[in-house]
């Protein structure tokens, strides 16, 4: 009776620290905060051929975290000086169908790295000066017609050690629809 007693006492234990113990945002060694356009697409009322599309990512690498009052360093939280998200350009068909493009060499890099092994993978680096992670790409438009633009609005370290925490950053998106597609025309 007393080993039924102590396994149900460790049992309700487990219950009252996972109910009261850490915020609701970490699971299995990672966390996510939310943050407003820290991915912009510079748009344009409309496109010509031969203009450029810019794609930025900006954001500090001390955050503010839900719940606390001191604002949380990614990079000491981390140990990762990249952050990344994910991109990619897709055009219609005549027959309504849509096709990634292979931006290969078009790209423009002024800003970060880019990892071509997943796709087009964006890579935000760490500015030890301003304290942003930073990256800007532009994609030459040298076809006409109908484009998406597909990001993912979420932006996560590059690595981290196992002894260190992920942090993930969830964001907004201006101009994209529900989907995270930014749609546009090249005339």
């Amino acid at each position: 009776m007393k080993k039924i007693l102590n396994y149900v006492t460790a049992f309700l234990s487990l219950i009252v620290l996972y109910s009261c113990g850490e915020p609701d945002e970490i699971v299995m060694g990672s966390k996510t905060i939310t943050i407003d356009n820290a991915i912009q697409i510079e748009a344009k009322s409309s496109y010509q051929l031969n203009d450029v599309l810019y794609v930025k990512a900006t954001f500090s690498r001390y955050l503010q975290e839900k719940g606390f009052d001191t604002l949380l360093d990614i990079y000491k939280s981390t140990s990762s000086d990249e952050y990344y998200f994910y991109f990619n350009l897709e055009k219609k068909s005549a027959y309504g169908t849509w096709s990634i493009i292979d931006l290969g060499e078009n790209l423009i890099l002024e800003k970060g790295k880019l990892n071509n092994y997943y796709g087009n993978s964006a890579l935000c680096i760490l500015d030890q000066v301003t304290n942003l992670y930073e990256f800007r790409v532009g994609i030459p438009l040298l076809e006409k017609g109908t484009y998406r633009l597909n990001i993912s609005n979420t932006i996560s370290p590059s690595y981290a050690n196992n002894s260190f925490i992920a942090v993930n950053i969830e964001t907004t998106i201006k101009d994209v629809d529900e989907n995270g597609s930014f749609n546009f025309s090249v005339e």
